[in-house]
């Protein structure tokens, strides 16, 4: 319960802070939220595949087991979550202003109602 508690207070604070008028202070925090939300959320359902039953090496394992486990719908989700991953590993290994304006937009459009929306099943599936 930690762990989905986790992700939907994070996937909240980053939501809030998307809602804000674009500076390039309020563009880094959206940027430093993404990470940790993003952080939480896999955390969070890399726990609950596991206590499932199945074993979870890194992200793209995880990301690979909740689709085939339909936690992540559609070929179409799956790629959204594959690109966040790119995105997420970039903002830690690499900085620019492009890159960080183009992660932005992508957090803002596409990765922050992804995540969110996950935050949330995650909340209603089954955890016995």
């Amino acid at each position: 319960m930690e762990r989905q508690a986790e992700a939907r207070a994070s996937a909240a604070r980053l939501t809030e802070a998307c809602a804000l008028e674009k500076t390039e202070l309020v563009r880094d925090a959206v940027i430093q939220r993404f990470e940790f939300t993003f952080e939480a959320v896999l955390k969070a359902l890399k726990v609950y595949l596991v206590r499932q039953g199945y074993t979870c090496g890194g992200p793209r394992d995880t990301l690979r087991r909740a689709f085939e486990e339909k936690i992540v719908a559609t070929s179409e989700e799956a790629d959204c979550w594959l690109a966040m991953l790119e995105d997420r590993n970039l903002t830690s290994h690499a900085y620019s202003e492009p890159l960080a304006d183009r992660i932005y937009d992508a957090v803002v459009r596409d990765h922050a109602p992804l995540l969110a929306a996950m935050a949330e099943r995650i909340a209603t599936l089954s955890w016995d």
